[in-house]
């Protein structure tokens, strides 16, 4: 949020017959025409500026309907979800579900929030999306870069901000409902992320 403003130059007067007003000096012209100097651009560095830059950049939402692929890790393969023309749901006899989606979104953009919208009747099971990264050439070294936990609620970057580098990475993400009771009901409309 932008500081509120506290001016710093405050003009003394000169007074008629008393003053010798000249160019030089530490009470001259240019002394005070250079206080005014810094105070304007002080003014525009921290007033002006950011709130010029706030408004330039628009916020935008990348709206994905879940269509999860099934995925093997550690050798295994992790329940998948089941998938409905426009959401996924858990399994009614399952106690877990997994799956992951790319996702792609412009380069140099920086990601605001991730929500998921659904419905959980779970009252036992955790539900988490995560967005992540890797390397384009590597198979290792995951990055989560957000998570959600919760229905309806935005979750920001845990570690500051995200920047999209479309050039050295790329972005997906891992949907899982785990330690659920049988026939409880999890399903999952959409994943929104927020990026500007």
């Amino acid at each position: 949020m932008t500081e509120h403003y506290v001016p710093h130059f405050s003009h003394k007067d000169w007074i008629d017959h008393q003053h010798r007003v000249q160019a030089g000096g530490e009470d001259g012209l240019n002394s005070r025409f250079h206080q005014l100097e810094a105070e304007f651009a002080g003014l525009a560095e921290n007033q002006i500026n950011p709130i010029i830059d706030e408004l330039g950049v628009s916020t935008r939402h990348l709206t994905l309907v879940p269509v999860l692929n099934r995925y093997t890790e550690d050798g295994s393969e992790r329940p998948p979800w089941q998938q409905a023309v426009d959401m996924v749901e858990k399994p009614e006899l399952a106690d877990q579900a997994h799956g992951f989606m790319n996702v792609t979104l412009p380069d140099g953009v920086a990601v605001k929030y991730l929500l998921m919208t659904g419905s959980n009747l779970s009252g036992t099971g955790t539900l988490r999306v995560s967005f992540k990264s890797r390397e384009i050439n590597n198979r290792e070294d995951t990055e989560t870069l957000l998570t959600a936990e919760k229905l309806g609620t935005p979750a920001p970057p845990q570690g500051g901000e995200v920047k999209i580098s479309n050039r050295t990475h790329r972005y997906y993400l891992t949907v899982q409902a785990e330690g659920v009771e049988r026939g409880e009901a999890i399903t999952i409309f959409c994943i929104q992320i927020t990026y500007a």
